[in-house]
């Protein structure tokens, strides 16, 4: 163990369910309904601190490039389903046109927008404005996500 401390007990941790559902960053991934799961270990007190309640969490994995430089292919993606009020410029798990995406919304008055950080993913170039009627569902807010570094 680094640091020589004492051996946390498992009081100190939540489990938060992932599953292996991508969430895609570029093209769109379809919701699996059978998507596989696990459990993915945090610190009781860092979620507190944070204000989150871990049965309302949950972790995909991102595929596509549309999201870097924040977001890369295969980083891990915790959201808060409790959390779908949109504020803007926050990142968020979304469902548009039947896809399971994560992306930065963005809020002009009544209107908000579905944007990616990356400007040169052809398909996000723009950003998508959300009309009324529209196939769009705010699944949760994006508040961790784990990357490697190079």
């Amino acid at each position: 163990m680094l640091g020589g401390g004492p051996d946390p007990g498992d009081a100190d941790w939540s489990d938060v369910l992932g599953y292996a559902q991508d969430v895609a960053l570029g093209d769109g991934s379809l919701p699996d309904e059978y998507a596989e799961t696990h459990k993915l270990k945090f610190r009781r007190d860092s979620l507190q601190r944070k204000g989150l309640r871990p049965g309302a969490l949950q972790v995909y994995y991102g595929s596509g490039d549309s999201m870097e430089p924040r977001i890369h292919d295969g980083d891990a993606i915790l959201f808060d389903t409790s959390d779908t009020r949109v504020v803007d410029n926050r990142i968020y798990v979304v469902r548009y046109e039947g896809h399971v995406y994560a992306k930065r919304l963005q809020v002009h008055g009544d209107l908000v927008f579905i944007e990616s950080d990356n400007d040169t993913d052809p398909k996000w170039r723009r950003p998508v404005l959300v009309r009324e009627g529209d196939d769009f569902e705010v699944i949760g807010r994006v508040r961790w996500i784990g990357s490697w570094e190079d």
